[in-house]
This record gives structure tokens, sequence and C-alpha cells, in this order.
């Protein structure tokens, strides 16, 4: 499995990721419940940043990723014609190759991509343009607008905004009920000097 949810020695959430290709190992900090799932989108996106690649179930360590787009270049290299140097549209090879990444990082149901992926990390695997990933994505799968990250994301946004709504309500409410007792002690101020005004008078005439 190339991503193992684990936990250090504190007890923190973590995510061991794994080399498919050399077995190297990484570490990094995720969230993950019982069954350690929730977490990995959100391992996949850190892991990246770390210079991996993750295309459908395969993750690969920098080192991997980039002898695997080096052998790949020579490959497409070799078989060019020099018709074929800058195409203006995908051959079929590459359109299938498209089609095979496409049905492994796209999530036919929900009508969005898995995890981080978008159509640039598709076409920057494949070496392709964006732009011929997106056609094929639009035609034969579905909107590329949202990801796995980007809903999360959108979730945490609209749970902190409801939160917030929620202190800000709770605050207006104490604010309110501060200034009712400031009122009412106020006024119980301003009737105790009216209180010391009536009696201090009398008294001092009984002294006389």
């Amino acid at each position: 499995m190339a991503l193992d949810p684990v936990r250090d020695a504190r007890g923190a959430p973590r995510y061991r990721c794994i080399c498919d290709d050399c077995g190297r190992e990484d570490t990094v900090a995720a969230r993950h419940g019982r069954d350690g799932s929730d977490g990995h989108g959100q391992a996949v996106s850190k892991i990246q940043r770390l210079g991996w690649s993750y295309i459908g179930k395969r993750l690969r360590c920098g080192t991997c990723e980039a002898k695997r787009k080096v052998e790949k270049m020579a490959a497409k290299t070799e078989r060019k014609t020099p018709a074929e140097t800058a195409p203006r549209e995908p051959t079929r090879v590459q359109k299938r190759e498209i089609m095979d990444i496409l049905n492994e990082v796209y999530d036919h149901d929900r009508q969005c991509y898995c995890g981080g992926e978008t159509d640039d990390t598709v076409a920057k695997v494949l070496n392709v343009m964006p732009g011929w990933v997106a056609g094929i994505r639009d035609e034969f799968f579905g909107p590329g607008g949202s990801n796995d990250d980007m809903a999360a994301l959108g979730d945490e946004i609209r749970k902190f905004m409801q939160d917030t709504q929620a202190r800000l309500t709770a605050a207006k409410l104490e604010v309110e009920s501060l200034e009712a007792v400031i009122s009412r002690v106020s006024s119980m101020s301003k009737t105790l000097d009216q209180i010391k005004d009536a009696v201090g008078p009398r008294n001092l005439v009984r002294v006389k």
C-alpha cells in the first residue's frame, strides 16, 4: 500500500508514503480516522508538494518520477518523425494515454477529479498540452472545475463560516445582555443619588 496511516511517538496522525518504484519512504502530517481514509487526499497533496507524484494508485518519489519522465521522453523522441515534432492535435497514442489516466484519476459518479489531480497534473505526467487533456476530459468524462482537495477545502471554509457566524451571534447576545445590566445599574445609581439628595437635608434639619 503506497499510503499507510500511522501515528508518531506522540500519537499525532501521519501518513507513511512509500514509493512504488524504489521503496523509498517519507512521512507527512495528515489527519485520519479509524479506517485511515479521511486524510488520504490531504496526504497526497502534501507529498506532491515535496516533489512526489501520485497518478491513479501509483506513488513515486521525486527521483523515480524524474527517471520515468526521462525514459518516456526518450521513447517518444525515438518514434517521432519530423512532422510529429510539434503536432497541433494529440496523436492516437497520446489520446489513449490521456484516456487511460483519466479513467484512473477521474470520478465518473461525482463528476470531479480524485485527490489533488487536475488537467494540468495529468498533462504534466504525460508531457502533453493541458488543453488536450481538458478537451478529452470534457468530451468523455465531465467537468474539471473541482477535485477532492478543493471540495474538502470548500467544506472547511463553509464550516468555519458557520462556526464564526454562531460565535458572532452569541457575542451580540452577550453584548445586549451586558448593556441591559449596565442600564439597570445606571438607573439604580441615579435612584440612589435621588435618595441621598432627598434624605440629606432632612437629616441636617433634625440635627439642628
